[in-house]
């Protein structure tokens, strides 16, 4: 999502608990009025908000499934005209569809953060809405304090457990508009008028997979969008005819064509992000360039879910040549850690030729 001149209008906060020793749901504690942040608490707010979903994070756009008018995504963009006390309200609904969804005695409760903002233009006029939320995990460092009448979570402790650096967000999602002004009310499919997008910070530890499937589908009614495996073909495509036209040498190019495929094969993140792969393999003039190829090659520029099933027979082995028919083949991953190029343009006595080094780190096989 791009982000721009997001500002935050609404915030409230409710708590969720670990499931009780027999499995069943404990009720979530219920806040019963809007949190109020300072203006540095809401700048710091609002950074973590685009650092998580913003075009430059790993969030990945989903699509959304549950489309009755009691379920999470009607509930979310409903928020978008909801007066202070629906907002209080529906936001525990909310809250508490999350703690349907966490059936597993080992999910951690935490804090749920509901926000409502608008981002876009600094037309007023021509802004959309987003909202979202956060559950953030509660560690056992603060101490929370509760107000004994009413139960209120200390709004100094939220601000420790939400906005500290050190503070891992577990999940985070929102549904933004795709048009100013959009109405939901007179639309069938809610695809139609507002995007989704979610990020786990324990993406890289989930085998190809985004999010925690309680969260997206069984919490949030979402789906991956049927195009991640088009995706992925189409930015494996795109990366090589960039790299092959790079003006760089041969050896060059043959790393980055490695680098391509063990990023695509062994990289353990459920997802590709462009930006990133730009800024790691590429100087800063050449990763704006392959953004603007990948746009204009009709790839997304921000993350999304990687499927590799179109282009998986191109993983498995990759294919160096060298002149005269001369072939080495062998999985990407053996050739990153086992083999070394160099080129060689002057031999022993002087001349100028255009060859390649080549050390294998393995012994010579004997012939089948």
């Amino acid at each position: 999502m791009h982000l721009t001149h997001l500002e935050i209008d609404k915030i409230c906060i409710h708590q969720i608990f670990n499931r009780n020793n027999d499995g069943s749901k404990k009720a979530p504690e219920k806040s019963s009025d809007l949190i109020k942040f300072d203006a540095a608490a809401l700048d710091t707010f609002k950074q973590r908000v685009i650092d998580a979903l913003g075009s430059h994070s790993k969030a990945v756009d989903m699509k959304i499934i549950e489309q009755a008018e009691d379920k999470t995504p009607s509930l979310f963009t409903s928020l978008k005209t909801a007066t202070d006390s629906d907002f209080v309200d529906t936001s525990y609904e909310l809250a508490d569809k999350l703690a349907d969804a966490q059936k597993s005695k080992s999910l951690s409760g935490g804090i749920v953060v509901v926000f409502l903002g608008s981002f876009g233009s600094i037309d007023a006029t021509e802004r959309k809405v987003i909202v979202g939320v956060i559950k953030a995990d509660i560690y056992s460092a603060y101490q929370k304090i509760e107000d004994e009448i009413t139960k209120e979570i200390s709004l100094q402790y939220v601000k420790e457990a939400l906005l500290t650096p050190s503070t891992k967000l577990f999940k985070t999602a929102a549904f933004a508009e795709k048009y100013p002004n959009s109405s939901t009310s007179t639309v069938l499919d809610l695809n139609d008028s507002w995007l989704v997008a979610i990020s786990d910070n324990q993406i890289s530890k989930v085998d190809g997979k985004a999010a925690a499937q309680y969260f997206y589908e069984k919490f949030l009614g979402c789906g991956y969008p049927e195009s991640s495996a088009r995706n992925t073909k189409n930015f494996f495509e795109a990366a090589n005819t960039f790299i092959k036209k790079l003006e760089v040498t041969n050896e060059e190019k043959y790393e980055l064509n490695n680098a391509l495929m063990c990023y695509l094969k062994l990289d353990k993140s459920g997802v590709i992000s462009p930006d990133q792969f730009a800024q790691t393999y590429f100087d800063a003039d050449t990763a704006d360039d392959f953004i603007t190829h990948l746009a204009d090659s009709g790839v997304p520029t921000t993350s999304f879910t990687k499927d590799t099933q179109h282009v998986d027979s191109k993983l498995r082995i990759q294919r160096v040549s060298f002149g005269q028919s001369i072939r080495l083949l062998a999985p990407a991953e053996i050739l990153q850690d086992k083999v070394t190029m160099e080129q060689v343009t002057c031999d022993d006595d002087g001349n100028s030729v255009s060859w390649t080094k080549l050390i294998i780190k393995e012994k010579l096989a004997l012939p089948q």
